[in-house]
């Protein structure tokens, strides 16, 4: 049964201001902790993937790991272990950021000296390419504002186009307006931007407020509930491979800004002269370029990841084991280090073509092809300086975790040859241990440990917090894959989400497709209308209060359904108070009042705080001690007494391994200058 009786269509908050900015889910009132949380990961998610990865990489190993170091073997020394500061910081601050850094110079680099459109992905190239090919007459390229005006045009009709309802009511060239006025408006700035102040004429405020708008209008124009922050712009033979192809409203902004800078500077350079064989030669040279660009981005990361550990393994020796191995060396009988010789061995460590050829690349990996190279350049494909997944799994493997295997190992192997014997391995188990369990635990167990938190809270709350939640008698098998799967299974909404599927209810009909969609989602509708039914601080539950004025008693029911609040409304029609509809619908399009919103950012806070801190309790201070203790009960035992007298035990001293000239350059590098 269809709700066609109440058409409420301008809500508060919904059609006032088409343009409006956004109030920001971190000014939501809360007060105490969480308010100060709330405030924080908001700041994190407004700095972009900067901010994001910083915070986390950093919080999370960099700087627990590095200061835990100064702790190692302390209890034998009676000093600070900087050696192990030393090492540690150089591992860890060189690694984290060089996966983020490199990408990016090299997409930079590409962009500048190559062209703009080399930051778009393979499969928008082709399809901006085609939009142009079937307007050639509606372009206009007299100017660069022309051609962006007309080109936009083109590309926002494709979309519209893609929606589902059969009367547009959409207004395209108010988009367009918009867009144009947002790239010639000033950036709000990094810290501005973090710090969320208000500045409603910047680049960042102009593009929330076409976001909202896009929002607003696919809720109108789409049926079921789909992402509504995502624009398809090609044509898709069926809904998997729609979803494949759509991209978010903000991205596809920023992709259309690149793409027509460079192909009308390309377009001036060749004349001015539009055709379609000008379009086919520029789509073809940028999606060869793009490819390119994916695989150097690939390349260079794996360089820099291979040569990383040649430069924290400066010492011949682990000073992390170091500790241990002198205490067992001094119980055995061996030298003190100020009794050792320096070693004067002979060690040491070891240490016009071009757019032809991107032409002829670009058609080989163009996505109607269906050819081999096609495939690879859609798994390759990076999201801005993010390198892809299947990328970044080699990166982490051979080209992190490999690397530092073998300067362990020849670190293993050069501590043991002063006292002859087998090697101990003891740097390259640590290193294995170490590398492995928090690779697993980025990939995997961080993801899954927010899925699994996120998809209890929708269980307890009725509000569905991630793309669907799991019944109750799901075998453990498919608990276990969907929950730690990276691109699969249980993912936890993000907060752009959770507002575009939570807010700008233009009217019932809407409202009650939400409800539908909760309840697909096994979602529970009694627990989500009685949210605020028990507020604290002496607020009143002004939404479960506005939801009763509108659907009565029903709400109380335990097993309340979505065909129940369907039929309350049909029953009712034309007795429900206008009144009573408008303002259930501006609390839920207030995203200030919505408890709906505010419990989910609550949540998003809380989630991304505890797994921030087990992660940093588990791989920045427990991983490094266990190791530590691992490396002590191999050698010593209880009281500090040899384990195991006849034990070959390597030689433990940094310097001592090192020549004169090494030795000179690693006591400078410490700071020592005498």
């Amino acid at each position: 049964m269809k709700v066609r009786n109440i058409e409420n269509s301008a809500a508060s908050g919904s059609k006032n201001n088409n343009y409006s900015r956004s109030n920001s889910a971190a000014n939501t009132s809360f007060t105490g902790v969480t308010d100060g949380l709330i405030k924080f990961w908001e700041g994190v998610d407004r700095g972009g993937l900067a901010a994001s990865f910083t915070v986390q990489d950093m919080l999370g190993t960099n700087i627990p790991r590095t200061w835990a170091a100064r702790n190692v073997g302390k209890e034998y020394t009676g000093k600070n272990n900087w050696t192990a500061v030393l090492e540690n910081g150089l591992r860890e601050f060189l690694t984290g950021p060089s996966m983020f850094v490199v990408p990016g110079a090299v997409l930079y680099g590409s962009m500048r000296y190559a062209g703009k459109a080399n930051g778009v992905p393979v499969q928008t190239i082709k399809d901006f390419g085609d939009i142009v090919s079937q307007n050639l007459d509606k372009i206009d390229t007299s100017s660069v504002e022309k051609f962006k005006e007309t080109f936009y045009r083109g590309v926002l009709d494709k979309a519209v186009n893609n929606f589902d309802a059969k009367k547009q009511t959409v207004d395209v060239a108010s988009y367009v307006s918009e867009i144009l006025r947002m790239e010639k408006a000033p950036k709000k700035g990094l810290i501005n931007n973090i710090a969320g102040k208000s500045m409603p004429d910047s680049r960042e405020e102009i593009l929330q407020g076409i976001v909202n708008t896009f929002v607003r209008d696919k809720k109108a124009n789409t049926k079921g509930y789909p992402n509504f922050l995502t624009a398809l712009i090609t044509d898709a033979k069926d809904a998997k491979a729609a979803a494949k192809h759509e991209i978010p409203i903000d991205d596809l902004i920023d992709r259309m800004g690149k793409f027509s800078d460079d192909f009308y500077k390309m377009l001036q350079k060749s004349g001015g002269s539009l055709s379609e064989d000008f379009v086919k030669s520029f789509t073809n040279k940028r999606m060869g370029g793009r490819f390119a660009t994916n695989i150097a981005m690939g390349i260079f990361t794996a360089l820099a990841m291979w040569f990383i550990p040649r430069i924290y393994t400066i010492g011949k020796t682990n000073p992390e084991t170091d500790p241990v191995r002198q205490k067992a060396s001094e119980l055995k009988g061996g030298p003190k280090p100020a009794e050792q010789k320096e070693n004067n061995g002979e060690v040491s460590f070891s240490g016009g073509g071009i757019s032809k050829l991107m032409s002829d690349l670009g058609e080989k990996v163009a996505p109607d092809t269906g050819s081999k190279l096609s495939k690879l350049a859609s798994n390759v494909e990076s999201d801005w300086i993010n390198v892809a997944r299947p990328i970044f799994y080699v990166l982490i493997t051979c080209f992190t975790l490999i690397p530092r295997v073998i300067e362990s190992t020849k670190r293993d192997i050069e501590s043991s040859k002063k006292n002859g014997g087998p090697v101990q391995w003891d740097e390259t188990i640590n290193n294995l241990r170490r590398d492995v369990t928090t690779i697993l635990t980025i990939l995997f167990a961080m993801k899954g440990l927010g899925a699994v938190m996120a998809h209890r809270a929708s269980k307890s709350s009725g509000i569905v917090l991630t793309n669907k939640i799991l019944p109750d008698d799901a075998k453990f098998f498919d608990k276990f894959k969907n929950f730690l799967s990276p691109d699969h299974g249980v993912q936890v909404l993000s907060k752009k989400q959770n507002t575009a599927q939570m807010s700008s209810f233009a009217n019932m009909n809407e409202l009650m497709r939400f409800f539908r969609d909760t309840e697909n989602k096994q979602g529970n509708l009694h627990k989500l209308l009685h949210i605020d039914a028990k507020a604290n601080d002496g607020q009143a539950p002004v939404f479960y209060n506005a939801a009763k004025k509108v659907f009565g008693d029903i709400i109380e029911k335990e097993d309340l359904k979505a065909d129940d609040l369907e039929k309350v409304l049909s029953e009712s029609a034309g007795k429900i108070d206008e009144n009573d509809v408008n303002e259930l619908l501006s609390i839920l399009n207030d995203t200030k009042k919505n408890p709906l919103l505010k419990f989910g950012n609550k949540i998003n806070a809380i989630f991304e705080t505890v797994s921030l801190a087990i992660v940093t309790v588990f791989l920045g201070f427990g991983l490094p001690k266990l190791n530590e203790l691992l490396i002590k009960r191999k050698y010593l035992k209880d009281g500090n007494t040899l384990k195991n007298p006849d034990m070959q035990i390597p030689d433990y001293s940094i310097l001592n391994n090192l020549k004169p000239v090494e030795k000179q350059t690693y006591q400078y590098f410490l700071g020592n200058m005498k």
